[in-house]
């Protein structure tokens, strides 16, 4: 068969930094090993660089060993930590939750194979880890049951053992399989007679007689005791998973091939060498950049990138902010209708008076009402204008990014540059809303229109008189004719004069 050998190394899931533990310079720990002991110290290594800079002596970072030889199962195995409830001495809190982190991570991928440890010589109905199998494998598809140190049990407990090993208690739709592990003191008294520190076959065959001799473990079927059966049934069951998620793997294989593929054909055909080409290639890569970036502001999708792409519907995301902006608005209508708002009317206009005449309202009533109604808009409004600001960064950045996959530097200064345009945009947005309020909050009429108005009557009714005057003062008397149409156009025109004072007169003064 193939001769013993291994490799080790780290598979990074943290932003630590990798330094060897003797050195403390960060360093390459992996490579291959050429033995058992060997393995054993380089993980030992490994564990410490991990660790070495963490205040929980705790690592997300896995150490990746890959052994073969002639004895070994062809089995991918995971060596999760154990659950931690309880810090200790020197130990970080944060430990508990990375801790939990880690193990649910790996629990609620639906491919992966749980081996719920169970210890023994611990009541099976206290055990954390059945409870956290049966959350994310409700069906017992995935599950299977292992006890641990057997040889820890007290005399006359071990029907207890027994009845969970044979599904009765606790049960799993796979099962149990109880093993018996080498104890510290078995490892050191074998290191001392000389042996090496591991070896399966003397392993196996201690297990086998501790099971064979046992009183009470003695009696149970071959099938649930010993870690070659475990290998067998756990070999079984992955062949069954993976012929299962075979098709659905392949699919998802080719899934992202294509992807790379089409990543691949992203980056396009290598710029040129020539300064002037590549200037001319600059300007004309930020002109489509401008043009669609304008095209999605105006609502026009037509281009495949911004139909595709529906956070680049910059017209449509601004519309949907306004519309709900309106409706916010409309929300914070009064309740004319309602008596409530009647009686409250009527109790602001009486702590309102001062010293106008009998009949006639206080002028800065109204003007406080308005203002202060008003003024519930803003956090609206100003809520609106940062959604905007957002969507439109937001869209204008993600064009950046797909249209110079290959160009990472522009796709930044284009972001930047689009990043400075808004803010300058936004403040002077914020100087329009401040001088909109300002004029909303004053309900008085600051412009000419009303004096402007009033003028336009006084000089109909001075036209008016001063024709009355020359007719009086004619050649010669009007005749009866003539002396009617100029009462009747009179009277026009003192009913026009009248509705239009009625309507444009200004009360509040």
């Amino acid at each position: 068969g193939t001769a013993w050998k291994g490799t080790i190394g780290v598979l990074r899931r943290s932003d630590a930094s990798l330094a060897d533990a003797a050195t403390g310079s960060e360093t390459n720990l992996g490579g291959e090993v050429k033995s058992v002991a060997e393995l054993t110290t380089a993980i030992e290594r490994v564990t410490a660089a991990l660790t070495a800079g963490s205040a929980s002596s705790f690592s997300s970072d896995a150490i990746v060993v890959s052994v073969s030889a002639p004895s070994v199962p062809d089995l991918t195995l995971i060596d999760l930590p154990g659950i931690v409830r309880t810090v200790t001495a020197g130990q970080d809190a944060s430990v508990i939750r990375e801790v939990n982190q880690m193990i649910e991570g790996y629990l609620l991928q639906d491919r992966t194979i749980v081996l719920a440890i169970v210890p023994a010589n611990q009541d099976v109905a206290t055990v954390d880890i059945l409870e956290r199998a049966l959350r994310v494998d409700p069906t017992g598809e995935r599950t299977v049951g292992v006890l641990t140190k057997p040889d820890l049990v007290g005399d006359g407990a071990e029907d207890e053992v027994l009845a969970v090993v044979r599904n009765e208690r606790k049960p799993l739709r796979l099962g149990y399989v109880v093993v018996k592990n080498r104890s510290a003191a078995e490892l050191k008294r074998h290191q001392q007679a000389g042996g090496p520190p591991s070896l399966l076959s003397s392993h196996r065959d201690a297990e086998r007689r501790f099971f064979a001799e046992h009183p009470a473990y003695r009696a149970l079927p071959k099938n649930l005791v010993g870690v070659e059966q475990l290998t067998k049934r756990l070999t079984g069951l992955l062949t069954r998973r993976i012929e299962k998620v075979l098709p659905e793997l392949k699919w998802e294989l080719q899934e992202l091939f294509a992807e790379a593929e089409r990543g691949v054909e992203r980056l396009g055909v290598a710029p040129p060498d020539a300064p002037l080409e590549r200037a001319k290639l600059v300007l004309r890569l930020f002109a489509e950049y401008c043009t669609l970036l304008r095209q999605a502001a105006r609502g026009d999708y037509r281009e495949q990138l911004l139909s595709q792409h529906q956070e680049l519907r910059l017209r449509t995301s601004s519309d949907k902010i306004f519309r709900t902006l309106e409706a916010a608005i409309a929300d914070q209508k009064p309740d004319f209708d309602a008596k409530d708002f009647t009686v409250k009317l009527h109790q602001e206009l009486k702590a309102l008076r001062g010293r106008e005449l009998p009949g006639l309202l206080n002028s800065y009533f109204f003007y406080g009402f308005m203002a202060r109604h008003v003024e519930m808009w803003r956090p609206l409004i100003e809520g609106a204008s940062r959604t905007l600001y957002d969507e439109a960064y937001s869209a204008a950045a993600l064009l950046a990014d797909e249209m110079f996959p290959a160009y990472p530097a522009i796709a930044a200064a284009a972001r930047d540059a689009l990043a400075d345009y808004l803010d300058a945009s936004a403040r002077d947005l914020d100087v329009k809303i401040e001088e909109v309020f300002k004029h909303e909050s004053d309900p008085f009429i600051s412009r000419n229109e009303l004096s402007e108005a009033i003028l336009k009557v006084r000089y109909g009714r001075f036209e008016k008189a001063l024709e009355a005057v020359m007719l009086a003062c004619g050649s010669g008397p009007a005749t009866a004719a003539q002396q009617a149409s100029h009462e009747r156009n009179a009277d026009k025109t003192d009913r026009r004069d009248q509705r239009f004072a009625e309507t444009h007169t200004d009360t509040t003064t």
